[in-house]
């Protein structure tokens, strides 16, 4: 066997390698410790603090957020799968339109591109998890977020969830020639 990986191999087929590379990762990187006790603040991107837990993975993206007595993170939707486990507190979100109530040891499942928000109408923060699919959406050049309120106004965002049909962003198509087109009519 050679010790040497080609990964740029060619030809009239797809390439899979032979070899399966492992992630080369120093011991202290295979632990975040604390990641609750360091979280940011960032007012352009949420309205709620929130920290990414800070490991080497390739495919799927965790993070702790918090949201602060009698308050929500914004309506939103996005191309990645999301994973919530309430970590502490008590309260609900609304998914397309409908109601879920949680509370702490509960999970949250969020499909790709639904309308969500998470809300705390108590009076002690909740905190939670979340594991998305988003960055191997993100090596492919797939992600996808869309703001209530600032990529879509709040009347089409209403009026969309209320149709029960998906907004066109919501469909996407891979074609080595044209590239990712968006809109069901692409979809071949």
């Amino acid at each position: 066997m050679s010790d040497e990986i080609d990964p740029r191999k060619t030809g009239k087929l797809h390439y899979h390698e032979e070899i399966v590379r492992p992630i080369k990762v120093s011991p202290h990187k295979l632990i975040h410790q604390d990641p609750k006790s360091d979280m940011v603040y960032d007012g352009k991107d949420r309205k709620h603090s929130a920290r990414d837990v800070d490991l080497p993975m390739r495919t799927f993206n965790v993070h702790i957020s918090e949201i602060p007595p009698h308050s929500a993170s914004r309506l939103h939707k996005h191309h990645n799968e999301a994973l919530i486990y309430i970590i502490e507190g008590k309260g609900y979100s609304m998914v397309q339109g409908k109601r879920i109530d949680w509370q702490a040891g509960d999970f949250l499942y969020a499909p790709p591109f639904v309308w969500h928000s998470h809300h705390n109408d108590q009076d002690t923060p909740a905190y939670y998890m979340g594991i998305t699919n988003k960055r191997m959406l993100n090596w492919l050049g797939l992600d996808r977020k869309v703001e209530a309120g600032i990529h879509m106004t709040m009347e089409e965002v209403e009026k969309e969830i209320a149709s029960g049909d998906y907004s066109p962003y919501s469909w996407y198509n891979i074609d080595p020639e044209e590239g990712v087109t968006f809109g069901a009519e692409h979809l071949k």
